[in-house]
Parts: C-alpha cells; sequence; structure tokens
C-alpha cells in the first residue's frame, strides 16, 4: 500500500483546474475549456513548498458562463490577458518536472485536460492522478461511493486554511492542506482494507484512463443510431485500433448502454455509452472506454445474458444493437433497390 507522502520519490502536485462552456453552442471535441490551472508541490511533510497558477486565453468560449465568472470571480478581460492553453500548460509540465504523481479533488479534471491537451495537440505526459476525494470517502467516511465537497471535508477534519475559495490555486492548496490527514488515515487500515481501497484504486486508474469522444449524429430515434455499425464501432482506448465485439451494445438500464470488445494487444475493452438531445432533435452520442478487468467482463456478460433471456415485452423498450441492425437490414430488405438508404 502507498503512502501519500512517504516512501516514493515521485513529486507529489496537487493539481486544480477551473474551465469553461457552453450550454448552447457546444463544441463535441471538447465542452469543456480549461481557463486556469493551479497547483502546490507537497514536500514529505504535507508542506506547500511551491506554487503554480496561470490563466488560460479561451479560443472556444469567450464569453465566460455566469456560473463559473460568479464562483470564480475571473472576468473576461483577465482572460484575454492570458497565454494560451499549450503555452502554459507547457509551463506547468516544465513547473511539475520529472515523474510527477498529480493528486486531485474528484475524477473530473484529469479527463478534462486530456481533452484540451487532445484538442490542441499537445503532448500529454501525466498518468491518471490518484483521486484525494475517494482516498478520502474511503478512510474518512467508510465507502469510496461516499463523496464530500472540499470545504465540507477541510470543516469535518478541523483543518482550517486561510485562502479564498474556488480559484484553481486556492483549491489545490485546500487539498494539499488534508494531505497529512489522508496519509495517517491510509496508515491506519488494516490489511484487508488495504487490499480494497488497492483494488478500487486501480479500477479509477483505469476510468481516469478513458477514451471519452462524443459525436453529433443525424439520427432522432435511438434505434436508427443503434444500426448504424460505423457509429457503434468500438476502438481500443490504448491503442486506437477498431475492436470486433465481444458482448454487443445493449441497454443496461435508464438508457445507459454497454458494451465488450476485444484488443488483440491490450485485451478486454469495456464501452459505456449514452445519448443525448441537440436543440434540433438530433442526437448526441457520449461514449467512454477502458480496459476492462476480470470481473467486469464477467458483470458485462451476465448482464446481457439475463437481457437476452428476457421477454420482449418485459424489456420496457430496452434496444440492443443486435436487434436494431436486424430490424434495419428487415427494413432496407422491403424497399425497392433504388429506396434504399446506405449503411
Amino acid at each position: 500500500m502507498f503512502s501519500l507522502l512517504g516512501g516514493e520519490s515521485r513529486h507529489l502536485i496537487v493539481l486544480d483546474l477551473e474551465w469553461n462552456q457552453s450550454s448552447y453552442t457546444p463544441n463535441h471535441r471538447m465542452p469543456h475549456e480549461i481557463i486556469e490551472i493551479g497547483a502546490c508541490r507537497v514536500d514529505r511533510e504535507g508542506r506547500v513548498v511551491s506554487r503554480f497558477s496561470e490563466l488560460i486565453c479561451p479560443r472556444l468560449y469567450k464569453r465566460l458562463d455566469k456560473h463559473i465568472r460568479q464562483v470564480t470571480g475571473i472576468t473576461e478581460a483577465e482572460l484575454q490577458k492570458g497565454q494560451p492553453f499549450s503555452d502554459v500548460f507547457g509551463d506547468f509540465i516544465a513547473w511539475c518536472g520529472d515523474d510527477a504523481q498529480l493528486v486531485t479533488w474528484g475524477r473530473d479534471d484529469y479527463p478534462v485536460l486530456k481533452r484540451n491537451a487532445a484538442f490542441f495537440m499537445t503532448p500529454m505526459p501525466f498518468e491518471p492522478p490518484l483521486d484525494a476525494q475517494l482516498i478520502f470517502g474511503f478512510c474518512c467516511l467508510g465507502s469510496a461511493h461516499q463523496q464530500m465537497n472540499l470545504h465540507a471535508a477541510l470543516e469535518k477534519m478541523d483543518v482550517h486554511v486561510e485562502v479564498p475559495a474556488h480559484r484553481a490555486v486556492y483549491d489545490a492548496q485546500c487539498t494539499a492542506a488534508l494531505m497529512g490527514v489522508l496519509d495517517e488515515a491510509l496508515r491506519a487500515l488494516d490489511a484487508p482494507r488495504r487490499a480494497q481501497l488497492d483494488a478500487v484504486l486501480e479500477r479509477e486508474k483505469r476510468i481516469a484512463g478513458s477514451a471519452l469522444f462524443s459525436r453529433p449524429t443525424t439520427y432522432v430515434y435511438q434505434t436508427d443510431a443503434l444500426a448504424d455499425r460505423k457509429l457503434m464501432a468500438l476502438s481500443c482506448p490504448s491503442c486506437g485500433a477498431r475492436t470486433p465485439f465481444d458482448t454487443p451494445w445493449f441497454d443496461s438500464g435508464r438508457e445507459r448502454y454497454m458494451a465488450l470488445s476485444v484488443c488483440p494487444r491490450h485485451g478486454m475493452v469495456f464501452g459505456q455509452m449514452h445519448f443525448k438531445r441537440a436543440a434540433s432533435g438530433a442526437l448526441i452520442m457520449h461514449q467512454r472506454t477502458y480496459l476492462a478487468s476480470d470481473e467486469e467482463v464477467s458483470d458485462v456478460r451476465e448482464r446481457y445474458r439475463l437481457y437476452q433471456i428476457t421477454p420482449v415485452r418485459k424489456r420496457h423498450h430496452r434496444l440492443n444493437m443486435e436487434d436494431a441492425i436486424k430490424r434495419s437490414e428487415e427494413a432496407g430488405a422491403g424497399q425497392p433497390q433504388s429506396e434504399r438508404q446506405p449503411s
């Protein structure tokens, strides 16, 4: 079991981001644009020894969301004086140095950072971070599923930090202030609980390394989207290769789809997908893929087996890809050749 503060040579970097978005005209390749990177370097005694804080001049969403402006106090005029993302991220990478271990409060920051880096074609040198919120829930609240916001956690542990709230570097500093508490709680875990936490952190690392993408479609109905083989394709999150299905997409409940595929190089791939509706009425597909554990493979296969033996009339309109393709092919076969739509 690792210790947050001792026993390792990696630099501990506590990271926090602020980002902006548009509810009206989102870019689906990058729905959240980072406007500030803040971080603290923490030594092995839990002390903050240096800080990083830079604003980023936005390229996509130049108008600040009202909520973001109110919470952070950042103004559009300040952002216009910031540097491009690639420059700021390059500064951050250089400041971190080699062999940095990132720590975040929650699982949201790293996927947003990955998407921004990919959008701006900037190398991403960091592995998935340690989620301090998850560790806090497991060690101090009794379960990794118990989540508490950062400032409530500080209050619960009677840790006081005199900084303004909701700017990236200040939130990083608040998270850093809990490192000593978390390290002590980790050291107090017995062997079975340490093993449980290790398993949870291993899964979270795989999820954090997910390949995420959103794609607008021309479809109004999910049945039609599921029948589009190209749209439904699963790629390996490690190498990007298109992979054959082991278990096709199926509605696991509440229109949340899951599937399994096989990458010859990296093993089993777990896919999650859901749809949202754009203002035009067309569907937007949101998909996540990550490498699956043996337990996850068994779980998805069993869910699909149960789905298959459930009578259609009792599925409550739950859909699967195979049925959608079959229905589409049957409909196409009943049309004259000149009226058939390409698949």
